[in-house]
């Protein structure tokens, strides 16, 4: 969810490059997102969600499994939360918090990279807008693609993260054509 976006800025600008005939370079792509000062705060809102994130799953441990809850293993931490009711009922609500975080973010990101590298006209609170009213105004083919980006991610990473070498460019390709 963080380093996706910024990925995908770089392919999104090789799509439009092909799209309207410009010379394809790693240097001219670089310059075009770093000329584009509004995608650092998308940068910024991305890491805010991500530091939100971060603290709700420690409040939650606390709140769980205890204020001085620490495991010395990562097996101990998942004995802990797979057989007791505590550890489920965190892995429960984590995993719905988690959730509700994750279509905020795509909520705000889906349409805006792409937009803010489109248009220089576009400041990056007006390009979130746009992307949430894209989600709500069409929560299914979204939400779809959503689903489709996850599974695609997750089969990817399958393989030692070595699928990502195929995805990454067809979902930034793909997403650049969609917008």
């Amino acid at each position: 969810a963080l380093i996706g976006p910024f990925i995908a800025a770089g392919l999104y600008e090789v799509s439009r490059r092909r799209e309207t005939g410009q010379v394809l370079s790693f240097g001219g792509i670089w310059t075009a997102i770093r000329s584009h000062s509004e995608i650092g705060w998308m940068a910024f809102v991305t890491v805010f969600v991500f530091i939100m994130w971060m603290y709700q799953v420690r409040f939650l441990m606390a709140l769980f499994l205890g204020l001085n809850a620490s495991f010395s293993t990562l097996s101990e931490f998942i004995t802990v939360v797979l057989t007791t009711n505590e550890g489920l009922l965190f892995l429960a609500i984590g995993n719905l918090i988690g959730a509700v975080l994750s279509v905020i973010l795509f909520s705000l990101t889906v349409v805006s990279f792409p937009l803010l590298l489109d248009r220089d006209d576009v400041d990056f609170v007006t390009a979130m807008i746009t992307s949430v009213r894209a989600v709500v105004t069409s929560p299914v083919p979204m939400i779809g693609w959503a689903g489709i980006i996850v599974v695609l991610l997750i089969v990817s990473a399958l393989p030692f993260f070595l699928g990502l070498l195929v995805t990454l460019p067809v979902l930034g390709h793909t997403t650049w054509h969609l917008y």
